[in-house]
């Protein structure tokens, strides 16, 4: 595996992606891929939104629209705590305990959480494939693969594919057939962009609900009755991120991973006695 940045040494071993799964994630979103880890884990949990059954869920607990920040802010503190400190970790313990409680309170079916998996799967190797400063290896995506298959398995999701490839027709099945029109998509989706977008204004607000109507397909887009931009503007931002992505191919090699994001929530760093819904932390936090 060529790696551009970080600790990894190139005389050690090669990594096997089905065992050293966390090893190699942490490389590419700390090192090699930090900036473009997020954006596609951000695509990746809009695309869960125009899941009908989910989002009418999401938006009836009030998590993602009375109280949009925090909701955000506690799903890349998890996700982040997952990756970057590991799934045995004290921090990736605790992320999973509180995700399994706050997923217990409610009836969701099995596929759902599939889906989800998959999108946190597949979209960095779409992302990287189209905007990235290289494409994801084979290994970084089996990596992956095997990451979030088995943050599946502690959450005691039943049936998970055993291979990429059926997991990507797992997933396209699963659009083909629920991924559709809800004004609770459009809802969800206008929460969160205009809680990342506070303090933007309305002309701010409205360009960035284009550039997300610019980075999904037709099918997504009908799904969060989004209008399909021009093609001078769809042409506009995959130019802009691609000229991003050769000035980073230029940069010196990374010495340090990236900082986690600041969080609004937490200016002071995560406090995992706040981080979840009211019922998944009335244990005090304690893992």
């Amino acid at each position: 595996m060529t790696h551009r940045a970080g600790p990894l040494d190139a005389t050690a071993e090669p990594l096997d992606p089905r065992t050293d799964y966390e090893a190699i994630g942490r490389q590419a979103a700390a090192y090699d891929f930090p900036w473009d880890t997020r954006r596609a884990y951000e695509i990746a949990l809009l695309k869960t939104f125009a899941v009908p059954t989910s989002s009418r869920l999401l938006a009836a607990t009030g998590e993602f629209t009375e109280r949009t920040a925090k909701r955000h802010d506690d799903t890349v503190a998890i996700v982040a705590a997952l990756g970057l400190h590991g799934l045995d970790s004290p921090e990736g313990r605790q992320a999973l305990r509180i995700m399994n409680k706050a997923h217990a309170a409610y009836a969701i079916d099995a596929a759902e959480y599939r889906y989800t998996l998959a999108r946190f799967v597949l979209e960095p190797i779409a992302w990287n494939r189209r905007f990235g400063w290289r494409s994801l290896t084979d290994e970084e995506q089996q990596a992956g693969f095997h990451f979030w298959m088995e943050v599946g398995r502690r959450m005691a999701v039943p049936d998970l594919p055993e291979t990429l490839p059926a997991l990507e027709r797992e997933s396209e099945a699963f659009e083909r057939t629920h991924v559709h029109y809800d004004p609770a998509n459009r809802r969800l989706l206008d929460a969160v962009l205009a809680s990342q977008t506070r303090g933007w204004g309305t002309a701010g607000q409205k360009a960035a609900r284009t550039v997300v109507a610019a980075l999904l397909n037709d099918q997504y887009r009908e799904a969060f009755a989004l209008t399909r931009p021009p093609q001078w503007v769809r042409a506009t931002l995959h130019t802009t991120l691609n000229w991003k992505a050769a000035a980073v191919r230029r940069l010196p090699r990374r010495k340090r991973p990236a900082p986690m994001p600041g969080l609004r929530t937490y200016p002071g760093g995560v406090n995992w006695n706040r981080v979840g819904p009211a019922h998944a932390r009335r244990d005090g936090g304690k893992a």
